[in-house]
């Protein structure tokens, strides 16, 4: 099965060389990236449900906010749920990107008319 991270590991790699695409393949890929980000923010949500979870019983046994935040953050449960902030935060970047490039793109046929 492939998972999100592999998906936007895959859609980086095709990305790198935007020029190859063209406008309407890369405004195409901005409407999968799209999609991908939705699916990814209902993951995080999940993870970040499990991760309070684990706070909660940790501060219980820790009896210190502090104490029961480091202990949190060594878990495995912790660590999914910032991996999927960072794949979120690349994933953004890359759907700014294209954007970016959309736009310089649309910019450019526009001048060309003149």
């Amino acid at each position: 099965m492939t998972t999100i991270r592999d998906l936007i590991t895959e859609k980086s790699l095709k990305h790198r060389d935007v020029e190859k695409l063209g406008p309407v393949i890369a405004a195409q890929e901005l409407v999968e990236l799209s999609s991908l980000l939705s699916s990814l923010n209902a993951e995080i949500a999940d993870t970040q449900f499990a991760l309070n979870q684990k706070r909660s019983e940790l501060l219980v046994e820790a009896k210190s906010v502090a104490r029961a935040r480091l202990l949190a953050e060594s878990t495995p449960e912790w660590k999914s749920w910032f991996d999927r902030v960072m794949q979120r935060d690349a994933l953004l970047e890359l759907i700014r990107a294209i954007k970016y490039y959309l736009r310089a793109m649309k910019d450019e046929m526009t001048e060309s008319v003149y």
